[in-house]
């Protein structure tokens, strides 16, 4: 199983707060997957990897170190263009835009989009950490 992680939104709550129960939710992420987890946001886009560098400030010191092995992903105008649709995975985002929607619908995967609404459930990781992993 491939894992999609966004940062903006799902890890980060905001640009001065770690989203709650993000540490438990990375630290059971990369227990669970931890060859086969990528990063898929705008920190990691056309080849520039800034992940880490964006959300290591707001971690644990030992996590800040575990994330450098989630890998990077190379798309350009849609995130659905770094997806291996011929693997089963699980993508965790707060945005999913009509022509990613269309790429999931067309390879019969839009039940692997994990949508995060912080501002609605602020404990959603904690509930995914629960009933997903």
């Amino acid at each position: 199983m491939n894992i999609y992680l966004d940062i903006d939104g799902v890890l980060l709550a905001n640009e001065n707060a770690l989203s709650p129960h993000a540490e438990e939710f990375l630290n059971t992420v990369l227990d669970k997957y931890p060859s086969s987890t990528y990063w898929l946001t705008t920190h990691c886009w056309r080849g520039e990897n800034r992940a880490a560098e964006v959300l290591s400030p707001y971690l644990s010191p030992e996590l800040a170190d575990r994330i450098m092995q989630i890998q990077p992903t190379e798309w350009g105008e849609a995130k659905t263009d770094a997806i291996d649709f011929s693997q089963p995975f699980l993508w965790f985002d707060d945005d999913l835009y009509p022509d990613e929607r269309a790429a999931l619908e067309a390879n019969d995967a839009i039940d692997s989009w994990i949508g995060i609404d912080l501002a609605k459930d602020p404990d959603r990781l904690r509930y995914l950490i629960e009933h997903l992993f």
